[in-house]
C-alpha cells in the first residue's frame, strides 16, 4: 500500500491476474458471471443501485445523505453522495464481485454485487473518494490480461475485477463520487435518474434529496402521533406511510384523499420485479435473490402485513377503505399470500369508527347497507359496532363498498334483520319519528319498503306496534288537535303516538284518519254500548271534540257517560244543560237530569251538546234503516202507515215527554232549530207524523190544526194560531185526510151550517175523503154518518144525495146536490156516498122524460153540434133525441116532480137535448 495506492490496488490486481494465469476457466467464469449480472440481473439498476450505495454511506456515516447526478462536459456521468467514504474493504468488495462489504443492520448493499449495474452502461468507471479513490476499466483489463500473456476470455473482459487507483478527488461538498462513462446515450442515464429519484427517497429513508441536472428532489416527513404514522412529501407527491417491524406501508396521497395503487411492485427497500395488487406501496424488509429481483425461497412475505390495518386508521373515516385490496386475480404467489394476509390483519385489527366512537376490528363491526348519516347516528347506541356513517361515505351503499367491507369479515345488517334488532329498544316517540325521518332516503322501491315494514312504531297507549300496518295516525289540522293528541290516549283504537308521526308511516301502512273519523269509529261505539267506558275513554273523547270545533260527532256518543247533578254518571244524552230551554217544555218526571255544574264549567255547552247533552230537541238520523228500531215513541205505527219501508230515517226523539200543556212553547223550540224544521221538512216523515197525531195546541190535535196559508179546509178546519206556525207547517193538516179522526171532523164540520164553506172547498173535502177511503187510512166502522152534509150551494142539508151522473145534478136539485170537485166519475161518487152514508142520485131518482122527442143523428142536427162544441168533446155517432123543452119526470122516495133540463142521457145511452131559440121547430 503507497500514498498513490492507498487501497493496493496492485496487490489485488496480482493476485486476480495470478488466479485467472493458473484457470482460464476461472477467468471464463468471471467474465460470464459478471456479464450475466450486468445484462439479466442488474439490467436498468444502475441509478436504483449507486443510489443504494449511497444510502448505506449516510446510514454508516449517521446523517442524512444527498446524491446529485450530472452528465458532465466531457460526456461522462457524475454520481456523488455524502456519507461513508469509500474504504479497502470496499474496494475488495466490488472487484470481488460476488462478496458485499455490507455488515450489520445495513439494509442494502454496500459497495456489494449490485455495483455490478454499472457494467452494464458503461466500460470505465472511477470511484472517487475523500480517503481515495479506484479506477475499473474494460480496456486497460483487455490489456493487462494480454501482458500477462493470458487468453481472452470467451465473452469480454470483465469490467469490475482489477481495479487502478484514481487520485482525483470527489466533486466539492461530497465524500463519494462515481464517474461513468457510458458507452452510449448518458442523456437517457440521466433522464432515468430525474424519473426514478421520487421513489427512490421514498424507498431509501438515509437519502434526504436527490438532485440530477441541478433539480434537487427532496423528502420531508411529519410524524403525527395520533394515529401514529408520516406523512412524507417528496417533491409534489405525498404519501401516508405506517412503519411496522418488518416493513413500511405507503398510501400515496393524504389522509383525506387518499390514491390506492391498483399494481405496484414490491420494494426490499428498492423496488424488485415482484409485481403487487395491494393499494399501497410496501417497502418490506424481507429476503431476496442475489439480483434483487425477486423473493429469496425461504422469506415470510406473510410476516409484512402485521400491523398492516395501522395504515386505515392512519385515514379519515371516510376513505379508510381505500387501505382495502381489492377483489382481483393476485398477480402471483407472493402477491397472493401478501394480500391474504393484509385482509387477515385487516380482520382482526382495530382501525373501522363506529358510530357511538370506538374503533373495533372489522370482525366486530356492523354495517347496514345505504343507511344515511342522520339514521347511523340514531342507531350508535343501539346496534353494537355499527360503522360510522362517514365510513366508505358517500358510497357506502355501492357493491363495491360493501363488498371491501365484506371481504375483511364487517357484519351486513339487512334492513329486515334492523327491524328486528329494533325491537324491544325503548326509546322517546320523538326519537322514533326522528328514524323514520332518518329512514325516508332509502325506502326508494317497494322492496325497501317491505324490508322494512317491520320496524317498530310507538302507540299513543304507550304500547309498541310491529309494524305500521293496522294503526291509525289522526291528523292534526290545528294547533289546538295537535296539543290534545298529545294529551289524551285513544285506548280504542291503535293510533300512532302523535310525537312519532311521520309520512313514511303512511308509506308503511298506517291509516290517516281524521279527528270525525276517531270518534266515529265502530270500536268505539261498542265500548260505549257496553257501558261500561273508563275515564281515560271519557276524558280523550270531551278533549278531541274539544280541540277539534269542525268535527262532526257521531249520535251514538250520546253514549258517553257524564256525572250529572247528583255526582251519579248518565249517558250524556239522558242529560240536560242546566239552562237548556227543553226542560221549559218536558214533564217534570221525565228521565232527563242534569249534567253537572262542574262538567259544564270543564268543557262548555258547545262540547256538551255535541256529544248529545240536551239543549233542545235531539234529532235521530239513520240512512239506512232497518225497521222501527230508534226508540221513538210510536215508531212501529208510523212504519206501518207508510207503503214503502223508509229508506232514512231523520226524526225528533222524545216527544212523547213534553208537557200536554207546554206544546206552544214547544213548537217555537222546534221551529228554532234547524235540525228539527228539517226532520219535519217531510209531511209523511216520523216527526210531522207523530205531531199531527199527538201533539195539542190548546187541546186541540195539531192535524186537525190548518197552516196560516193552507187553504184546502177553509172553513173545515181551524187556523193554527201560533206565531211559528208557518215553520212548522208539517205538523199540522195539510190537503190530505189521513186518519179517521180527522175525517169525522171534517165531515161533522161539513154538516155544520154556522161553519161558512164554500162550494169548492166541500167538494175537495169530499174529493179528499175518497181518497183516504181508497187508501185505507179510513176506518168506517168508527166514522158515524153525518146528520147533514153540504151541499153544492155551499148550504147544509139533510137530504143530501151524492150527484154520481153529471145530466142528474138537475133532477137532484142544488139544495141536496153533494158533489166532488169535477171531472165527476161514477165510482168516485159511489166512494164518497158509501162514506157519507148517502144514496147516490142514480139509486135515488127514477127519470123519465115527458115526452120522447125527435130522433135525429149527431151530424145531422145543429142542436147536437153545438152541444159538442159548448162541452168541447168529439162529435159522437149514433142517435139522439132532440126536444122543444126537456121535461123530466123525476121520482124520489114516492115523491113527484117535474124539472125542465137542457140535457140528459137515458138508460139506453140516447142522449135527450133541447133546441136553441134558432133550431125549434
Amino acid at each position: 500500500m503507497t500514498p498513490d495506492d492507498p487501497f493496493d490496488t496492485a496487490s489485488l490486481r496480482a493476485t486476480v491476474l495470478a488466479a485467472w494465469a493458473a484457470s482460464p476457466t476461472r477467468l471464463a467464469e468471471d467474465a460470464a458471471a459478471e456479464d450475466d449480472l450486468a445484462r439479466i440481473g442488474y439490467r436498468d439498476r444502475v441509478v436504483t443501485e449507486l443510489a443504494a450505495n449511497a444510502a448505506d454511506a449516510a446510514t454508516i456515516a449517521g446523517s442524512p445523505g444527498r446524491l446529485d447526478i450530472r452528465l458532465r462536459d466531457d460526456g461522462t456521468v457524475s454520481v456523488a453522495n455524502t456519507g461513508e467514504p469509500l474504504t479497502a474493504a470496499g474496494v475488495r468488495s466490488l472487484a470481488a464481485l460476488r462478496v458485499s462489504a455490507k455488515a450489520g443492520d445495513a439494509t442494502v448493499g454496500r459497495f456489494g454485487v449490485g455495483f455490478s449495474a454499472v457494467a452494464a452502461v458503461a466500460d470505465e468507471v472511477a470511484v472517487r473518494s475523500r480517503d481515495g479513490g479506484v479506477l475499473f476499466s474494460r480496456a486497460r483489463t483487455a490489456d493487462a490480461l494480454a501482458a500477462d500473456g493470458i487468453a481472452d476470455p470467451v465473452v469480454r473482459a470483465p469490467l469490475l475485477r482489477l481495479a487502478w487507483p484514481d487520485p482525483t478527488p470527489p466533486r466539492d461538498g461530497f465524500d463519494t463520487e462515481v464517474v461513468l462513462t457510458p458507452r452510449s446515450d448518458a442523456d437517457a442515464l440521466v433522464a432515468a435518474a430525474a424519473e426514478q429519484a421520487p421513489m427512490l427517497l421514498v424507498e431509501l429513508l438515509a437519502l434526504e434529496s436527490i438532485t440530477v441536472q441541478g433539480t434537487a428532489v427532496r423528502r420531508t416527513v411529519e410524524t403525527i402521533d395520533d394515529p401514529a404514522h408520516d406523512e412524507l412529501t417528496v417533491g409534489d407527491r405525498s404519501w401516508v406511510q405506517i412503519t411496522t417491524r418488518g416493513s413500511r406501508w405507503l398510501m400515496p396521497g393524504t389522509t383525506a384523499t387518499p390514491r390506492p395503487l391498483e399494481l405496484e411492485r414490491l420494494h426490499a427497500p428498492t423496488v424488485t420485479d415482484v409485481e403487487l395488487t395491494v393499494p399501497a406501496l410496501c417497502v418490506a424488509d424481507v429476503a431476496l435473490t442475489p439480483d434483487r429481483r425477486t423473493l429469496d425461497p425461504s422469506a415470510e412475505i406473510g410476516s409484512v402485513a402485521l400491523g398492516y390495518h395501522r395504515l386505515a386508521l392512519a385515514l379519515d373515516p371516510a376513505v379508510r377503505l381505500a387501505a382495502v385490496p381489492t377483489p382481483t386475480i393476485p398477480a402471483g404467489p407472493v402477491d397472493a399470500g401478501l394480500r391474504a394476509a393484509v385482509v387477515a390483519d385487516l380482520t382482526s385489527g382495530p382501525w373501522l369508527p363506529t358510530a357511538s366512537g370506538d374503533v373495533v376490528a372489522p370482525e366486530r363491526a356492523v354495517v347496514v347497507p345505504g343507511a344515511p348519516a342522520a339514521l347511523i347516528d340514531l342507531l350508535a347506541d343501539i346496534v353494537d359496532g355499527v360503522l360510522d356513517a362517514r365510513v366508505g361515505h358517500p358510497s357506502l351503499g355501492d357493491q363495491a363498498a360493501l363488498s371491501l367491507l365484506r371481504s375483511v369479515g364487517v357484519t351486513e345488517l339487512s334492513w329486515d334483520a334492523l327491524c328486528d334488532t329494533l325491537t324491544g329498544t325503548d326509546r322517546p316517540p320523538t326519537w322514533w319519528r326522528d328514524l323514520y325521518e332518518a329512514l325516508t332516503p332509502v325506502v326508494v322501491d317497494d322492496r325497501v319498503r317491505e324490508a322494512i315494514a317491520t320496524v317498530p312504531v310507538p302507540r299513543a297507549d304507550g304500547r309498541m306496534a310491529v309494524g305500521a300496518r293496522g294503526l291509525v295516525v289522526v291528523d292534526a289540522p290545528t294547533p289546538e288537535v295537535a296539543a290534545a293528541l298529545g294529551e289524551v290516549e285513544i285506548s280504542w283504537i291503535a293510533t300512532v303516538h302523535p310525537d312519532a308521526d311521520h309520512p313514511l308511516l303512511d308509506r308503511l301502512g298506517a291509516r290517516r284518519v281524521s279527528v270525525a273519523e276517531v270518534l266515529d269509529d265502530p270500536a268505539l261505539q261498542a265500548v260505549l254500548e257496553d257501558g261500561d267506558p273508563d275515564d281515560a275513554v271519557v276524558q280523550a273523547v270531551l278533549t278531541l271534540v274539544a280541540a277539534d270545533t269542525d268535527a262532526p260527532t257521531p249520535p251514538w256518543l250520546g253514549g258517553l257517560p257524564l256525572p250529572d247533578g247528583d255526582g251519579e254518571d248518565r249517558p250524556a244524552d239522558e242529560l240536560l244543560l242546566p239552562d237548556s230551554p227543553l226542560r221549559g217544555v218536558l214533564v217534570d218526571d221525565s228521565p232527563f237530569g242534569v249534567v253537572a255544574d262542574a262538567c259544564v264549567d270543564r268543557w262548555g255547552p258547545d262540547v256538551l251538546r255535541r256529544i248529545g247533552v240536551g239543549w233542545g230537541f235531539t234529532v235521530v238520523t239513520d240512512e239506512m234503516p232497518v225497521g222501527p228500531d230508534h226508540d221513538l215513541p210510536d215508531e212501529d205505527l208510523w212504519w206501518d202507515t207508510r207503503a214503502d219501508e223508509p229508506q232514512r230515517v231523520v226524526a225528533v226523539r222524545d216527544l212523547d215527554l213534553v208537557d200536554p200543556d207546554r206544546w206552544r212553547e214547544a213548537l217555537s223550540l222546534l221551529a228554532a232549530q234547524s235540525d228539527c224544521r228539517d226532520a219535519m221538512a217531510d209531511p209523511d216523515g216520523y216527526t210531522a207524523w207523530w205531531l199531527r197525531r199527538f201533539a195539542r195546541l190548546d187541546g186541540v190535535p195539531l192535524g186537525h190544526l190548518r197552516a196560516p196559508d193552507d187553504t184546502t179546509f177553509t172553513g173545515l178546519l181551524d187556523v193554527a194560531d201560533h206565531p211559528d206556525a208557518a215553520a212548522v207547517a208539517t205538523a199540522f193538516a195539510g190537503t190530505e185526510i189521513t186518519t179517521t179522526d180527522l175525517a169525522a171532523l171534517v165531515v161533522d164540520r161539513l154538516g155544520d151550517p154556522a161553519r161558512p164553506v164554500t162550494p169548492g172547498v166541500a167538494a175537495a173535502a169530499h174529493a179528499a175523503l175518497v181518497r183516504a177511503h181508497r187508501r185505507g187510512d179510513l176506518d168506517l166502522d168508527r166514522l158515524d154518518p153525518p146528520d147533514r152534509v153540504r151541499a153544492v150551494t155551499g148550504g147544509a142539508t139533510t137530504d143530501g144525495v151524492v150527484v154520481d151522473l153529471p145530466w142528474l145534478l138537475p133532477a137532484v136539485g142544488a139544495a141536496d146536490a153533494v158533489v166532488l170537485t169535477p171531472p165527476v166519475t161514477a165510482d168516485a161518487a159511489r166512494d164518497l156516498a158509501t162514506v157519507l152514508d148517502l144514496p147516490t142520485a142514480s139509486e135515488a131518482l127514477r127519470v123519465t122524460p115527458t115526452e120522447p122527442g125527435v130522433p135525429s143523428t149527431w151530424s145531422d142536427d145543429p142542436a147536437s153540434l153545438a152541444f159538442a162544441v159548448a162541452r168541447g168533446i168529439g162529435l159522437p155517432s149514433g142517435e139522439v133525441r132532440l126536444h122543444d123543452v126537456l121535461r123530466l119526470d123525476v121520482e124520489r122516495d114516492g115523491v113527484r116532480r117535474t124539472v125542465e133540463v137542457d140535457w140528459w142521457v137515458d138508460d139506453a145511452g140516447i142522449h135527450h137535448l133541447t133546441r136553441d131559440d134558432g133550431t125549434r121547430r
